[in-house]
């Protein structure tokens, strides 16, 4: 079984398409920071999801939220236009969890009522810890 847990922001919105069966599919990048702060080094990944997950994602997930991820990881390689070589990973996400928003400015929508977390495929919400 393999598993990633990551944590990072949303760097472009979700970006949606539908299968023929009309099952929503969305992908979107996300920015992981590691190292200390005066040395960090910044990891894209391409997230993906599909289902009532991905719906979910259309409506609350915009770039800068601050999200955390559990799903599967893939990795791909392959050589570019340029010939050189270039590697990707990507999370078929099965767990989302809002854990942080963007500063708000004046256009930055409102996500506090945003749910907690979002699993693949029953959509479960969790309750706060209260």
């Amino acid at each position: 079984m393999k598993k990633i847990i990551i944590t990072g922001r949303v760097g472009r919105d979700p970006e949606s398409r539908y299968a023929p069966s009309g099952e929503a599919f969305v992908t979107f990048s996300l920015a992981v920071t590691t190292g200390p702060k005066d040395n960090q080094k910044t990891d894209w990944l391409e997230i993906s999801c599909n289902g009532r997950t991905a719906e979910t994602v259309q409506k609350w997930v915009k770039k800068g939220s601050k999200l955390l991820i559990e799903g599967t990881p893939s990795a791909n390689a392959y050589l570019n236009k340029e010939g050189k070589p270039v590697a990707t990973l990507r999370v078929s996400a099965n767990n989302i969890e809002f854990i942080g928003s963007k500063e708000r400015s004046d256009d930055t929508p409102d996500v506090s009522d945003a749910p907690p977390a979002f699993n693949s495929p029953a959509l479960e919400m969790e309750a706060p810890p209260f």
